[in-house]
């Protein structure tokens, strides 16, 4: 589907429910009809944010991507320029929250716009099991896993779609209750931001910056989707290598067959491997973005919400969504990262499980031992020159939160 046209994204993005429902009434598992993967892509195209080499040839979705990425800039600097405006700390506070998450958006879809052509790859060699490995394959326990991953990808798109659009209408609705502000505290030439002195320019602003708020935090939903399902597919992956592993040892075939398929299980093992040095190198950008941005929106919102709590109520309460909100984020990321670490570590217990492998011959043997030497160091999904995404990091990343906080609180 990397050569697909928007047509053809349009079509695959409107058979994602139907697709969903199939998988998920199947009384024993089955095919599964795709790789999730596809679907966010054909997601990310519908939003202009995926220029590949299909679709960067039209001049006319290039201009609409190009577009996109000037707006959110504009925006990003409306909200800077606003930023000395602030009359407290509060108001600072809420500035300062918004213009992160605004950067963090623009250097995703930034990246995303750089890198499109490198994910078309990743999607297509995530499915190298499929396509080379097992193309018919019917092991129930491989349909079973597979079955199972292709569930929680959609439906982790399906409830954070859902979050994202309560999360947005919560963002353009509230101003609509105070004292007719713009979504975002911004300045604009003229004092078109000001309702007295410009009323019309003003409600198409807040409509402008409306769409505009919907529009990214979609785009960034389907970026880190994509990032999620790379950690997802790379667990699966090595779950699958684990099986094919054990599998091994049930055969009752010569030394020489052994070899033969002991050696296809060993370069998918190698593949993944190879896929997990590339997403790191075309995710990189992007995880060091997110981090960064993590460490920021947490400690600001939480040190806000204490702030404005006995202050302003319902800041206190915007701040609490905007500190879960980062919270999931990063929950998410890191979750998936740990599984691609554990998982990666099973691959050792999974070779020396072989049934009777120190009866076969002494080449095989070795082959084996090298197997288990190589998977005692795991992989990870790294935001070089920083931190692993695990639980770990995670843990870190809460605990210089606090630190943060308890000094802020004591300059106070």
């Amino acid at each position: 589907m990397s050569d697909a046209g928007y047509q053809s994204n349009l079509s695959l993005s409107r058979l994602f429910l139907d697709e969903f429902r199939s998988v998920l009434r199947q009384e024993s598992p089955g095919l599964i009809p795709r790789l999730a993967f596809n679907y966010v892509r054909a997601f990310l195209c519908l939003l202009g944010q995926y220029p590949n080499k299909k679709l960067a040839s039209l001049s006319l979705y290039r201009c609409i991507n190009w577009f996109i990425m000037c707006n959110v800039m504009a925006t990003f600097w409306a909200m800077f320029v606003a930023l000395p405006e602030s009359k407290n700390v509060i108001e600072m506070g809420d500035d300062l929250v918004w213009i992160s998450g605004m950067a963090l958006i623009f250097t995703k879809i930034f990246y995303m716009h750089l890198r499109c052509n490198e994910i078309d790859e990743l999607i297509w060699d995530f499915d190298y099991y499929n396509r080379e490995l097992r193309p018919h394959n019917t092991d129930e326990e491989v349909l079973g896993w597979q079955r199972l991953c292709y569930v929680i990808e959609s439906g982790l798109y399906i409830n954070c779609f859902c979050l994202v659009n309560f999360f947005s209408a919560a963002i353009f609705l509230q101003p609509l209750l105070g004292e007719g502000k713009l979504p975002f505290h911004s300045v604009y030439p003229f004092q078109w931001h000001r309702q007295d002195l410009h009323p019309y320019t003003f409600w198409f602003l807040y409509i402008w910056q409306s769409l505009t708020s919907q529009h990214n935090l979609m785009s960034i939903l389907m970026v880190d989707m994509v990032g999620i399902s790379t950690f997802l597919q790379t667990a699966l992956n090595l779950k699958l290598l684990c099986i094919e592993m054990r599998n091994l040892g049930d055969m009752k075939v010569t030394d020489k067959r052994f070899h033969e398929e002991f050696c296809r299980v060993v370069r998918f093992h190698q593949h993944i491997i190879m896929l997990v040095g590339k997403a790191n190198r075309a995710f990189n950008g992007a995880f060091n973005a997110q981090l960064m941005a993590s460490f920021s929106l947490i400690s600001i919102s939480t040190f806000e919400t204490m702030a404005a709590a006995a202050v302003d109520p319902k800041m206190a309460a915007k701040f609490v969504l905007l500190m879960l909100v980062a919270f999931i984020q990063l929950s998410l990321w890191c979750v998936s990262g740990t599984l691609v670490y554990t998982q990666s570590l099973e691959v050792a217990q999974a070779a020396f499980d072989i049934n009777d492998w120190h009866t076969k011959s002494p080449a095989i043997q070795r082959d084996i031992s090298f197997v288990i030497l190589r998977a005692q160091k795991p992989l990870m999904y790294v935001a070089e020159p920083f931190l692993p995404f695990t639980l770990g990091t995670y843990m870190l990343v809460l605990k210089n939160c606090y630190r943060l906080l308890a000094v802020m609180q004591e300059s106070m």
